[in-house]
């Protein structure tokens, strides 16, 4: 409890010792609410200006903000005001017409203001710009671009407009076939269930502004039933083989060239000519592939190639000689022939080639 100890000397008068509490408080830079009562400051905004339709998001830096601040810019109060600490806060602006605008930082009824620190822009007249749009799939190492039959993929649209914010920007999208699900700038497309391939397919986008100009643009799919395209090519690749009257050129002609697998093409090559050589096949049986897609994630379990999808492809021949070379070793082959496939250039194309055995043995003719 405070006690008040009066001396006496000429001119002293009483004074109330609740009246003395007040001027020792005012007096130590106190108030009755506390040292959190001085008025906020604004020093700085960025960006320091935006569209006057409002929308911009504007980060403020000052002193004294606090939990429960509100902001003006033009006398317009600002939405979705998150105040990070007391010196940092961030708001969208409100319309308001062109020109410099003040902005202002209130908290407890105390205001901080900073004249002309956001500029309000007139509109330009001019149209939404696409700058970009990404069509991606969910696989680790899937190229852009790509889809299979069924396949749901995330496309992903870069769009700027001087007038209005992104978030007000109308889109709307559209495809040759398949269908979109979600609305604006990050939407998924489902490739169809059935569909020929492989196909190119257009998704096209056009984005309206408030001011009622527009803009269009589109990007290419490209469309796969890889399993059944891969497996294809193994399969087609091995028949092809089987017939001895086929010339190796023929033979490899859905191997890559490109210098990811151009030794492999090369050593097929010169085996299946060496194999013209010894061999005529009388006869063969060529299976169901397997396919396992990848995208160069790991190896073939088969053999440490890297393929961005592997097929396994049951395979028997039965060979004779058309030679006395010592090195023709005619009888039956039983096995798995193992194809390895890459994908570039929107198409699927094998790689390498290699047979194992059933048996311990293998006539030399097989890959």
């Amino acid at each position: 409890m405070l006690r008040i100890y009066p001396r006496r000397f000429p001119g002293w008068r009483a004074v109330p010792a609740a009246t003395l509490a007040v001027t020792m408080m005012t007096r130590c830079g106190g108030s009755p609410s506390g040292p959190g009562g001085e008025s906020p400051i604004v020093s700085a905004v960025t960006p320091s200006d935006g569209p006057f339709i409002g929308g911009t998001s504007i980060h403020i830096s000052g002193t004294n903000f606090a939990a429960g601040a509100g902001v003006t810019v033009g006398g317009v109060p600002a939405t979705d005001v998150v105040v990070e600490s007391s010196s940092s806060l961030t708001a969208k602006t409100g319309p308001s017409a062109p020109g410099p605008a003040e902005v202002a930082v209130t908290v407890s009824g105390r205001t901080g203001r900073l004249p002309g620190a956001f500029t309000y822009l007139a509109v330009s007249g001019e149209p939404p710009v696409i700058a970009s749009i990404v069509a991606r799939g969910a696989r680790p190492n899937e190229p852009l671009n790509f889809a299979d039959t069924g396949e749901e993929i995330t496309v992903t649209a870069t769009v700027a407009d001087p007038d209005t914010p992104s978030e007000q920007l109308v889109f709307q999208w559209t495809a040759d076939t398949g269908t979109f699900t979600d609305s604006g700038a990050t939407v998924k497309w489902r490739a169809p269930s059935n569909a020929s391939t492989p196909a190119t397919i257009t998704l096209s986008l056009s984005v309206s502004d408030n001011t009622g100009n527009s803009a269009t643009s589109s990007t290419t799919i490209s469309l796969h039933d890889s399993v059944k395209e891969i497996g294809n090519l193994a399969r087609d690749f091995l028949l092809d083989f089987s017939d001895s009257t086929k010339p190796a050129a023929f033979v490899v002609r859905n191997f890559t060239k490109s210098p990811r697998c151009e030794r492999e093409r090369d050593d097929e090559f010169s085996q299946i000519d060496e194999n013209r050589r010894l061999y005529r096949i009388t006869s063969s049986s060529v299976g169901a592939p397997k396919v396992n897609l990848q995208f160069a994630s790991q190896p073939c379990s088969y053999f440490p190639r890297n393929g961005d999808a592997c097929a396994a492809v049951p395979s028997t021949w039965d060979s004779v000689c058309v030679t006395a070379d010592p090195a023709c070793t005619p009888g039956r082959s039983d096995g798995i022939d193992y194809v390895t496939a890459v994908y570039e250039e929107t198409q699927w194309r094998l790689c390498a080639s290699y047979f194992q055995s059933r048996g311990t043995a293998r006539p030399s003719f097989i890959r």
